[in-house]
Parts: structure tokens; sequence; C-alpha cells
């Protein structure tokens, strides 16, 4: 009996340390060894389920099969990041089996149908997990961008604007933070609120295909008072701040995006254009 229970333990440090490791190399955007490591967990923790089966366990060996199905769902998110979009969905649906009611596993279907164009579908998988979580900004805002990339502007408005409305009832919907400075010179001071600077981003987008270049300026600037370093947000922002001559402004967003991200082609024009018009003042 020892000898099991100090076999348990080791798997369960094996796997405990192999997702940790997983973790960071997701969000250091090291998919491929994340994928390795979360594999690593996932086997891990599957084994030490299967051995408290063994020994009739079955309420110890159903938490350990849980874990195994969360490091198999972050598997399928690794792979969708590498753009292995036919191979996540394989995994998204196979952890639908043990968990459907999951509105996470839901959403993540709808990523995954949205990048192979399947957009129909993504927004069934939504609405699944909103059914789920009826208030969830971070789904609401992924169907509002299905939204528009059918084509359907105001839809995606009415969506984004329930995202922005709705409580964030957990950390993974979006965390409140303070930002410590802004790139806009008209901004008013800056106040504590939440990171909600993908859902503006994306309310730019829709202004920006309808021509309303003033809000979608408007919404890249407070995407950016949310997180001063969205940097699609920075590069929108800093290409309108030009098409409304304030160079100044905008060669302050150039030069902040590359700093996140050296060599970026876009932000490097950009700042020699705006110094170019700064030195013709």
């Amino acid at each position: 009996m020892a000898k099991m229970t100090n076999a348990l333990k080791d798997l369960d440090r094996l796997a405990g340390e192999s997702y940790s490791k997983a973790r960071i190399f997701f969000q250091t955007g090291k998919y491929d060894e994340a994928l390795i490591a979360y594999g690593k967990a996932e086997e891990a923790w599957k084994k030490i389920a299967e051995l408290l089966f063994e020994k009739g366990k079955e309420k110890r060996g159903k938490e350990f099969l849980e874990k195994s199905q969360e490091a198999r769902s972050c598997t399928g998110m690794a792979l969708f990041k590498l753009g292995k979009y036919t191979e996540a969905l394989k995994i998204v649906d196979a952890v639908l089996e043990f968990k459907p009611d999951s509105s996470t596993e839901w959403s993540n279907r709808g990523f995954v149908l949205s990048a192979l164009d399947r957009n129909e579908d993504a927004l069934e998988a939504y609405e699944k997990a909103l059914s789920l979580d009826p208030e969830s900004p971070k789904i609401l805002t992924s169907k509002g961008i299905v939204y528009f990339r059918m084509g359907i502007p105001e839809k995606a408005l009415e969506t984004f604007d329930k995202a922005l409305a709705a409580e964030p009832k957990q950390a993974s919907d979006w965390a409140c933070k303070l930002p410590r400075f802004s790139f806009f010179s008209r901004n008013k001071a800056p106040v504590m609120k939440p990171d909600n600077a993908e859902t503006w981003y994306w309310k730019g987008n829709i202004f920006l295909e309808l021509g309303e270049k003033e809000k979608a300026l408007e919404a890249y600037k407070t995407a950016l008072e949310s997180d001063p370093e969205h940097l699609d947000s920075l590069l929108f922002g800093g290409d309108l701040l030009c098409e409304f001559s304030e160079y100044k402004e905008a060669f302050k967003c150039y030069v902040r995006a590359l700093n996140l991200s050296p060599g970026n082609e876009a932000a490097k024009q950009g700042k020699e254009f705006c110094e170019t018009k700064i030195n013709e003042q």
C-alpha cells in the first residue's frame, strides 16, 4: 500500500510540474513545448485515475480524471495556437464528451470553428456556451467577432455592448487593473476599470468598417486606457491619428508598438512617417 501511495505521489508531482511548465510555455508563446508538457501532465493524471479506479476509489479517481481532461483541453488550445485547427477540434470534441456542460469547452469549440471559417457552427457553439454562462464578457466578445467576420456589424456591435455591460464573474473573463499611462493626450485621468481592451478594439474595427473614424479612434483609445500594451489598438489608433494629423500622438503609439514588437514593419513605417511629418511642421 505504501509503495502504491508513493507511486501516486510521484506521478502527481510529475503531472503538476509538467502542467506548470506547460502554462509558462503557453503564456510565452512556446506552443510546441507547451503541447509536450500538457501531454505529460495528461498521461500522468490519467494513469493515477486508472490506478485509483482499479482500487475501487471512484471519487478520487474521477478527480484525477478531471485533471487529465483539463490538461487535454489545454493541449487542444496549444494545437489551436499552432494553427492545427482540425486536430484541435478533435481534442475539443473529445473533452466535450467528458464535460458536455462546460461553457469554457463550448467556447473553445467556437474559437476553433471560427478559425476553420465555419462561422455558423461557431455561433451555435457560442450560443451553447452562453446558455451555460449567459453574461460572460469573454464569450460575448468572441461571438461578436464572429458576427463581424460574417459581415453583420449591427449584431456585432450589439453583442460587444452586451459584453461591456456584463459584470465579469471570474478572473478568466477579465481582470481589473490600473492603467499606467495613456498615449492619447485628450484622455481623462485613468481610473480602475476592467481589462476589456479586446472588446473595445473590435468595436473600433466595426466603426472603422462603417466609416465612423472618430468613433473608431475613441474605441481604440478606450482599449489602450484598459491595456496600454494592446498592440493592435496601438497600430490602428496610430494610423487614425495620422489621418487626423495628430502625428506626435501617433508617433508615441508606434514607438510603444515597436517596444512591444521589435521589427514590426507597420509600426516602423508609421514611426518614420510621423517623424517626417513632425519635422515638416
